[in-house]
């Protein structure tokens, strides 16, 4: 560890060598000035420790280099000690302690009395510098530990970890967590910079891991770990993420070559227990989504009908960004020849919108099967909605293709219009409605002819929503890849939207109907 660099400035080289000098034999580095202009640049270029100020300098005085100090954040915290021959009065002591000094001594200075000072003031200086330093890395702990939470995937998790380590430490950092798979997830981090994750094997990730101990621990490179971290060269200590008793992951630094190992390794540890938490809320989520998922499938129709002369395809991806299963639904049914489509959302993601969905998709089925026009389908909906759900509101369109497929019946209520592609050109039907649940029945009847090669696509708002595109921007470029598809089966079709599309927000439910030659 280096010694402590102090400034010592007196207009008088006598007085500036002897000063020097004591401070040097007390073990001090030291740089000299003459001038306030001299030593104002030097604190601002030097890493000085702690400074010596003459009270009266040519150019001004060391309380203005004093005042220099005090407003600059970065170099507030320094010492300073003001010395004097002249200035001897109780008031320039005073004067000299209110504008920012923290000790006054008077010529003759004794060398003992000045090196005591110096080392005191050094001392409350670097205890308050570590007070400071601890805040900063709790402080970042603190952040992280948020960060971490909201991470909504292994990889993500792991970048974070190794992020914040780095962020909280200030040196490199690793980390390595398992998924539920087994394979490991790999980030490296160097100051504020995360490398992207990559995948460790599940067997050499398993080994890496079973040979920790429960402890934090050297990481030896004989043993594989070399490769693993951002340098290999350095005393790299690992804490194990301990999650339900098993080792699932590490995260990773070199310890610091200074007396700060116990702190460093603490932080290290509170970092591998909120990594733990992490992973364990994570993994608790994602199993409550995968039964999310499997609950809204079951809403789902599960075989769709193959009517005479139309290709049906259906796909529905729920949002990987939410827990909750969502309102989304799709329905395809003949009745006496006519076969029906439905596109729909109920408003929310909740256990009760998937319930309403499941309500809503069959009270329609119920009302088709009656003999009811879509119109009126939909304003039966509509009545019961708000009398069993009033809170909630939901969006449909139905699609009712003639049994000679030459011709189809749109109602929309409030839902985005169906694509049509007729010979490479694709455009929106010109479809509108009120919502249901709010009471309106001024739902119009829009008749559209059919060719054959025709092609529907009806989808939720889940398919081209993104929160910072405009709805345009997404539908259009929608549309020109359902015109570049037109070679696409509509299973393909349906495949390749969702590769496209799936990075939303929302729940996505599609429907894509061909009319065959």
């Amino acid at each position: 560890m280096s010694a402590p660099l102090i400034l010592v400035c007196d207009d008088t080289p006598a007085k500036r060598y002897v000063l020097a000098s004591w401070l040097r034999r007390g073990g001090f580095e030291v740089v000299e000035s003459g001038t306030a202009a001299e030593a104002t640049e030097l604190m601002h270029t030097e890493p000085i420790d702690l400074a010596v100020l003459d009270v009266h300098l040519p150019d001004g005085s060391g309380l203005d280099v004093t005042r220099v100090i005090r407003a600059d954040e970065r170099l507030a915290p320094t010492p300073v000690i003001h010395v004097s021959a002249v200035a001897r009065e109780t008031s320039d002591k005073v004067t000299a302690l209110d504008e920012g000094a923290d000790a006054y001594l008077i010529d003759p200075i004794d060398p003992e009395e000045l090196l005591s000072t110096v080392r005191a003031l050094l001392r409350s200086s670097g205890a308050r510098r570590d007070a400071e330093q601890l805040a900063t890395r709790l402080a970042r702990l603190s952040r992280a530990a948020v960060r971490l939470n909201v991470a909504v995937s292994v990889p993500r998790l792991v970048e974070s970890a190794s992020r914040a380590a780095a962020q909280v430490l200030g040196t490199p950092a690793a980390a390595l967590v398992l998924d539920d798979q087994g394979e490991g997830w790999r980030a490296a981090a160097t100051g504020n910079v995360g490398n992207a994750a990559a995948t460790v094997p599940s067997e050499t990730a398993r080994r890496l891991l079973d040979d920790l101990t429960p402890d934090p621990a050297p990481l030896a490179t004989g043993t594989g770990w070399a490769e693993h971290l951002p340098v290999a060269a350095g005393r790299w200590t690992g804490c194990p993420v301990r999650v339900e008793g098993r080792v699932e992951g590490v995260v990773a630094a070199p310890l610091p070559p200074t007396g700060d190992e116990g702190r460093s390794v603490l932080l290290l540890e509170r970092l591998a227990q909120a990594v733990a938490v992490a992973l364990d809320n994570q993994r608790a989520l994602e199993f409550e989504h995968r039964t999310a998922v499997t609950l809204q499938r079951s809403l789902l129709p599960s075989v769709l009908p193959e009517p005479t002369g139309l290709s049906l395809a259906a796909r529905y991806r729920a949002s990987q960004q939410r827990m909750e299963v969502g309102g989304d639904f799709y329905d395809a049914f003949e009745v006496e020849g006519r076969c029906w489509l439905v596109i729909g959302d109920v408003q929310g993601h909740s256990l009760e919108a998937a319930v309403v969905m499941a309500e809503l998709r069959y009270s329609l089925r119920a009302y088709a099967h009656e003999g009811h026009s879509p119109t009126e389908a939909l304003a039966r909906l509509d009545a019961l909605l708000a009398r069993t759900s009033p809170d909630l509101t939901a969006t449909a369109c139905v699609v009712v293709v003639d049994a000679d497929r030459r011709s189809a019946e749109v109602v929309s209520a409030g839902h985005l219009p169906p694509l049509r592609a007729r010979r490479g050109e694709v455009t929106h039907l010109q479809v509108e409605g009120p919502l249901l649940g709010l009471g309106l029945h001024d739902r119009p009847r829009t008749r559209i002819d059919l060719d054959p090669g025709d092609r529907l696509v009806l989808y939720t708002d889940g398919l081209v929503e993104r929160r910072a595109l405009l709805l345009e921007l997404t539908t259009d470029h929608l549309v020109r890849q359902v015109e570049s598809a037109s070679w696409a089966s509509a299973d393909e079709l349906a495949d390749e939207l969702l590769r496209t599309w799936s990075g939303g927000e929302d729940d996505i439910a599609l429907l894509v109907v061909d009319l065959l030659p």
